[in-house]
């Protein structure tokens, strides 16, 4: 209701909740129509409930036919994603509503519109054609629809109008109440496609790790994982190769803990958590940096492992060919303890809208759980990221890098472990070396005897195996490769010193078989 300076009622509108549709309805813009090849006659096509209610978001196919002195010229719904030709007489209705246009023949008569829809109640209307001239040149056959653009209504595919989420035991989740069951209803109940599509996404429409899905038919299983809010979505493609309706559900978890997310796994630019300037949302549900100005976007939470990675790919739109510089860091710029890990250049042939990836090697390894930010000067699209996960086992390490060190002496370094003496062990657990293995291993340090016996350790549930290598006195450190007997599978590796030992340890690596 509307009400005027002196609260006196001056418009009044009602509407209803409805059910499904039962009926067809026509409302035409007038009733009569000149035979001058020019005028036309807009007719609505809406839909009713069995209260009589419209159904406003009915999406059911109409087929409409015109006999007597008139034609249909062209039929719309307003839907932009509809590839229907405007030149045909059927058509779905978009958001229960249906456009038929209507043109006289040369002669003045009765013009009747029948629509019709499966499953439901026709309706009918007559219009009049009143004689006129008609203007010279104007030809009526190039408007009518001609026998190819004349279909028959599609009887077999009765599409979803909308679906309907029940969760009896509340969308506030919590540690003692964990656990949901959602029930989707389809209306109508007849429609054609009865499968449904689940999945858990954040407010940007972004896939979220708060809690797990499981799906039993129409039936939604939530557990819990995490705090924070999410969206559980039920789709329908309705038949067709895209996504038609969606429904969702909200729901909010508290008391579970924080969220980690995996940076191993794509990461999309819209997850970001911390930003600072003009941020805007990127295609593909990425993020957009400020043509002018610093832009800095943040990802918090970034669970890297205990090993962790310094190799980054950024999928990238850039609006032009100039080079973009780029920082990444590690940790909010100005916080304490940030550092920055990449200073780098973006430069490629600019594609229109088409991400193009770029793989940048960071200088130091991000582990454990961290944070990360992009910080730009110019207008960029970035998809998201994505870190190379490292296999350990086949990596560069640093002697002091060890799970665990003892014996006799030794001391440890930032770049290794030097006086190795007596009855030292070092030890690095869960080196996956994969079904193929190795073959070799290089190791760099120093050794002021002649011959400096390193025996190699391979344990696992099953058993041990030794090898020996004997690494010799060079001027400086040195970095030597030796021959192993191929090792695979998941091993703790030890390298153990004996008695008399004189070594200074600084990393080693092996080589694939």
């Amino acid at each position: 209701m509307a009400y005027d300076e002196q609260d006196k009622v001056i418009a009044r509108e009602v509407r209803h909740s409805f059910k499904e549709a039962v009926k067809l309805c026509l409302n035409p813009d007038k009733t009569e129509i000149l035979t001058d090849g020019r005028d036309l006659i807009f007719v609505t096509i809406t839909a009713q409930d069995a209260n009589g209610y419209p159904v406003e978001n009915a999406n059911n196919r109409v087929q409409v036919h015109v006999s007597g002195a008139g034609r249909l010229v062209g039929m719309d719904n307003g839907d932009s994603t509809d590839y229907d030709a405007y030149k045909g007489n059927s058509r779905r209705m978009f958001n229960g509503k249906l456009l038929a246009v209507i043109m006289a023949d040369t002669t003045a008569g009765e013009i009747i519109l029948t629509a019709t829809s499966q499953g439901m109640i026709e309706a009918q209307c007559v219009l009049y054609a009143m004689a006129s001239e008609t203007e010279e040149g104007i030809s009526f056959a190039a408007y009518g629809l001609c026998e190819k653009e004349q279909t028959q209504l599609e009887m077999e595919n009765i599409f979803v109008r909308k679906i309907e989420l029940f969760c009896e035991t509340g969308t506030q989740l919590n540690e003692n109440n964990s656990y949901a069951r959602i029930h989707a209803k389809i209306c109508p109940d007849n429609a054609s496609d009865q499968n449904l599509i689940f999945t858990l996404v954040d407010e940007a429409g972004i896939s979220s790790n708060l809690a797990a899905l499981g799906v039993d038919g129409n039936c939604a299983q939530i557990t819990a994982k995490a705090d924070g809010a999410f969206w559980l979505r039920c789709m329908s493609k309705c038949g067709q190769d895209h996504i038609e309706i969606i429904s969702q559900l909200g729901f909010t978890i508290t008391g579970l803990g924080t969220a980690y997310i995996n940076p191993y796994e794509f990461v999309c630019g819209g997850q970001y958590q911390y930003c600072k300037g003009d941020v805007g949302n990127g295609n593909e549900k990425g993020v957009a940096t400020a043509r002018d100005g610093e832009t800095q976007v943040g990802y918090t939470n970034l669970d890297f492992g205990s090993f962790g990675s310094d190799e980054i790919t950024v999928p990238i739109f850039a609006l032009d060919d100039a080079p973009c510089p780029i920082q990444i860091w590690e940790g909010m710029p100005g916080e304490v303890g940030s550092i920055l890990v990449a200073d780098v250049v973006y430069q490629k042939p600019t594609k229109w809208n088409v991400y193009q990836p770029e793989t940048w090697k960071l200088n130091k390894r991000l582990t454990g759980i961290t944070s990360l930010c992009f910080v730009l000067r110019q207008k960029i699209h970035i998809k998201g990221f994505l870190f190379i996960r490292k296999n350990r086992a086949f990596e560069k390490l640093l002697a002091c890098t060890c799970d665990h060190v003892y014996g006799d002496s030794f001391t440890v370094t930032d770049v290794g472990i030097d006086k190795i003496g007596n009855n030292v062990t070092v030890e690095f657990e869960n080196l996956d070396f994969k079904e193929d293995g190795i073959s070799a291993i290089k190791i760099c340090g120093w050794t002021p005897l002649a011959r400096q016996a390193i025996h190699i350790r391979f344990q696992t549930p099953e058993g041990e195996r030794r090898q020996l290598v004997e690494f010799l006195h060079t001027k400086e450190v040195q970095e030597i490769s030796f021959p192993l007997a191929c090792v695979t599978g998941i091993q703790n590796v030890s390298f153990v010193f004996l008695p008399g030992s004189q070594f200074d340890f600084q990393w080693f690596q092996f080589v694939r078989s």
